[in-house]
């Protein structure tokens, strides 16, 4: 019975720990995302034959003011850039419940950004860039309500 409680915790703390593969967060004073910030992460790849999927992850608080989130990603490889994409993630329904999970005030939701991708062995550095707009300006100095924000790869198990 011992066993069996110890190959349970270890496969439990195996499958935890690599989930979320080189996952880290960039935090926003005050919970302010400023439209001249460009978020940066660096991400190593050590095995190209591998697919892996791009993921963000928000945390935001409940007075996030939107229904979505518009950014600009950028991916560079040894310091060329690879691609520009415009992504749009609606962090609630319709009737305004918010998707995702959370206690308390914030709420974080993971989103899948694209279909999965072989990548290169080495660095490659994604910047994701605020792109949100309104009816009454084309700009926005910042967003209010959004702590965190994660970019990170896993691996595709389909």
């Amino acid at each position: 019975m011992k066993k069996n409680n110890i190959l349970f915790f270890t496969i439990i703390v195996l499958f935890f720990s690599c989930t979320k593969e080189n996952q880290n967060y960039k935090t926003f004073k005050d919970s302010k995302w400023y439209s001249d910030d460009v978020i940066g992460f660096n991400i190593e790849v050590s095995d190209s034959t591998i697919l892996y999927n791009s993921n963000i992850s928000i945390r935001h608080l409940k007075r996030y003011s939107f229904q979505n989130i518009i950014m600009i990603n950028q991916h560079y490889f040894k310091e060329n850039h690879i691609s520009t994409d415009t992504i749009e993630i609606l962090l609630s329904e319709d009737d305004g419940k918010w998707k995702g999970v959370g206690k308390s005030d914030i709420i974080e939701f993971t989103h899948l950004i694209n279909s999965p991708n072989n990548y290169q062995n080495g660095i490659h550095s994604f910047r994701l860039e605020l792109s949100m707009r309104d009816n009454n300006t084309t700009h926005f100095e910042f967003i209010d309500g959004v702590s965190d924000i994660s970019f990170y790869l896993t691996e595709n198990n389909e």
